[in-house]
């Protein structure tokens, strides 16, 4: 039994949810602790070769928060639309599903060439569908680079070379939804 407690308190701690006794008091004049920018662990292997067989249960492992609407697999060409259900959904959110679906699709397997991604907008009560976004890029025009550049974009627009690079379209919808302030 005391064999699992150090496993056990490693594990918590590694996980950051070690109980308030085991991390020191601040001080009540230090400055407050600034938000750690939290990069998610890919829970995927490299090299997966998707198929009518696997791509089921390989995109509901998928660490995504917007609902898939659609797939359609055409090897080596994927079309993944995305279901944006409210209109309070941030661009945050949106840019991390797009993060998380082309780096799974470039840098998890071996046989994805191109990804055609769509955002749609979804009005339950009039059971219609809107186009906000859309994608259509290729394996060579990712890297790992744009993975971290979608994660971290926040509430801001998307930089024109990764609108450039990911053929990114935006639609009149979007730009009204998520336009404005942010806009840029």
């Amino acid at each position: 039994m005391t064999r699992y407690i150090l496993p056990c308190a490693a594990l918590i701690l590694a996980l950051g949810t070690a109980p308030p006794l085991f991390w020191a008091t601040p001080h009540a004049d230090a400055a407050p602790a600034r938000p750690k920018q939290v990069m998610p662990v890919v829970l995927h292997r490299q090299g997966w070769e998707l198929s009518d067989d696997n791509i089921v249960d390989v995109l509901h492992s998928l660490p995504l928060t917007l609902a898939i609407r659609r797939v359609e697999w055409h090897a080596p060409a994927i079309s993944i639309d995305l279901t944006v259900p409210a209109p309070e959904t941030t661009r945050t959110e949106m840019y991390k599903n797009i993060a998380e679906i082309l780096s799974f699709c470039f840098s998890g397997t071996s046989n994805v060439q191109q990804v055609k991604l769509r955002l749609m907008a979804e009005d339950p009560w009039l059971d219609t569908r809107h186009l906000l976004l859309a994608a259509d890029t290729g394996r060579s025009a990712w890297d790992s680079a744009m993975y971290r550049e979608l994660r971290l974009t926040g509430e801001a627009a998307l930089p024109e070379y990764i609108k450039s690079r990911l053929h990114v379209i935006e639609t009149l919808l979007w730009k009204e939804r998520y336009g404005g302030y942010f806009s840029g």
